[in-house]
């Protein structure tokens, strides 16, 4: 590894910037020189042509602990880092000249103030026209409107996702279609993706895709985990199923309806390497995935 002492900006615009990747990177790479300064979280999307804020190149990426209880009803509390259950969430920075960041109810389009959580909407001169040879979607995608909005007032683009504002900061927590609500409060997917994959040592990073789906009336919890051969010769399937189950309800309130274990690789991804849940919901509905095998002795 050479030195890395010139390199002055890391964009970071993964989904989601977590706090202890940035950590681990800064700490992996700071005996090659590189300064913690130059890791920059931001937010964009291909609608606004990419990047719609960013943060400065002079200061560390800032982290917010927040209350895991306040945060699954929508409300962004701050917190002591050692407080149990807090939830670090990093900064994307401000809105680039030019684009304002507005945070909206879904359902009542309300404008919400800071620290309240709802759709992150953007305004300002690099929003796109629209999509292709859709007209209907275009018009509630690009051209929505808060609901105290006038005729004259900039329209906005509907982004899906899910964040909050703090002190002129841009959190994000989530996509709107991905959240499941469990009797009136919030689970973020990516949470309970994460305390899975910190269940037992072994598992790869986004080797976890959890979502819901009706089942007899009913909504239902899913996980679906990756494991490989080495895991499996550890802990067999019933017991790697419950040390996901009980991280999963220790961490985040919430306890797994099914839990899926399956061979690595079995999880559909982007190309970029993103978890792709609702193709992941489909196939698991269809019947299309199927329990990783159990190795044999010696087989990894």
């Amino acid at each position: 590894m050479g030195d890395l002492s010139s390199w002055r900006v890391a964009a970071n615009g993964a989904e989601p910037v977590r706090w202890a990747t940035i950590r681990s990177f800064t700490e992996a790479f700071a005996s090659h020189g590189f300064d913690p300064r130059a890791m920059c979280p931001g937010y964009g999307l291909a609608e606004n042509t990419l990047k719609a804020t960013g943060t400065r190149q002079d200061r560390e990426p800032t982290v917010l602990w927040l209350s895991a209880e306040f945060l699954r009803d929508g409300v962004a509390e701050p917190v002591a880092q050692s407080e149990h259950g807090a939830i670090p969430l990093v900064s994307s920075g401000v809105a680039v000249s030019g684009t304002r960041i507005r945070i909206v109810a879904p359902d009542t389009r309300q404008t919400l103030p800071e620290g309240r959580i709802g759709e992150i909407w953007v305004s300002g001169p690099c929003v796109a026209a629209g999509y292709w040879g859709r007209p209907q979607e275009s018009e509630s995608t690009f051209r929505a409107r808060t609901a105290e909005a006038g005729e004259d007032d900039d329209t906005c683009l509907r982004t899906g996702d899910l964040g909050f504002l703090h002190h002129g900061e841009l959190y994000v927590t989530g996509r709107i279609k991905d959240v499941i609500i469990r009797k009136g409060r919030n689970h973020y997917p990516q949470d309970i993706e994460l305390s899975a994959e910190h269940a037992v040592p072994g598992l790869h990073p986004n080797c976890a895709a959890a979502f819901s789906c009706d089942y007899l009336a009913e909504e239902r919890l899913v996980l679906v985990v990756e494991a490989d051969g080495r895991v499996l010769k550890r802990f067999d399937a019933g017991t790697l199923r419950l040390r996901i189950r009980e991280a999963v309800r220790e961490k985040n309130r919430i306890t797994p309806d099914d839990i899926l274990i399956v061979r690595r690789g079995a999880v559909p991804k982007t190309s970029s390497g993103k978890v792709q849940r609702g193709t992941c919901k489909k196939r698991y509905e269809n019947g299309e995935l199927n329990p990783a095998p159990v190795p044999a002795d010696g087989a990894v």
